[in-house]
């Protein structure tokens, strides 16, 4: 199965917790899932989920885009901001 084709939401509440755990370990690694919350809390309303757009995927490629810049995925900064709007689309 390609990880595109999982419904997060159409798993127990369980499975949900356990993938969230597991991916608490894998931020700030190439493995991060997009499923945990690692961004400062100045972006969080870029990277929710209630924002209807943005889904792991998107979560993935600025997580992954910060840690090419060389930079901290729970920072604050211009080149934090430049890479999570160029991602999400959201100005």
């Amino acid at each position: 199965m390609k990880a595109s084709n999982l419904n997060i939401n159409a798993l127990e509440a369980d499975a949900i917790h356990a993938l969230h755990k597991a991916d608490d370990g894998l931020v700030g690694t190439k493995a991060y899932m997009g499923i945990s919350w690692f961004w400062n809390n100045e972006y969080k309303h870029y990277l929710r989920g209630d924002v209807k757009k943005i889904n792991y995927l998107t979560r993935r490629r600025v997580h992954n885009a910060l840690l090419d810049a060389g930079l901290a995925v729970d920072g604050c900064s211009d080149q934090h901001l430049a890479i999570v709007t160029r991602y999400t689309g959201c100005r």
